[in-house]
């Protein structure tokens, strides 16, 4: 027992006798390293046995806020999307709804998704684009039902 004490050597003597611990650099560079480590491992996508899936890392898309306004013969929404300029957001129409993607200008893209389902067939042709500061908004038509008379 009293040979197991004298072989675990002190956090403070490692330090000492690693060449790769050098405390001026660590301080000097920590704000850079952390940054590394969460752009690299903050996002990786594990499976159910704890392990990565993805090699390659990115962001998972994350839902904005958003409102839905249906009427009568209108569906519309409005998507918060914070530093995101006009240009790099996607907007895809159908019939069965409206599908939102973006992403940021930053450095590392923050990509944002939304995709909402009308209870009704949208006209896809209709499809108007409105940008407020922060805040993106689609208006579409719904279609019109055609009335058949049998007889």
């Amino acid at each position: 027992m009293a040979d197991q004490s004298r072989t675990q050597k002190t956090l403070k003597e490692m330090v000492e006798e690693s060449p790769f611990w050098n405390a001026e650099d660590l301080i000097r560079n920590l704000d850079a390293e952390l940054d590394r480590i969460e752009h690299g491992i903050g996002h990786m996508v594990w499976d159910d046995s704890n392990r990565p899936v993805t090699i390659c890392l990115r962001l998972l898309p994350i839902t904005p806020r958003f409102r839905v306004k249906e009427s009568e013969g209108k569906f519309s929404i409005e998507v918060d999307l914070p530093n995101v300029s006009e240009d790099l957001v996607s907007v895809k129409v159908d019939k069965a709804g409206i599908e939102v993607s973006a992403c940021t200008s930053d450095p590392v893209c923050r990509p944002y998704y939304v995709k909402i389902e009308s209870r009704s067939p949208l006209d896809p042709e209709t499809t108007k684009l409105r940008h407020r500061e922060s805040t993106f908004e689609v208006d579409v038509e719904k279609t019109k039902r055609k009335r058949v008379n049998i007889k």
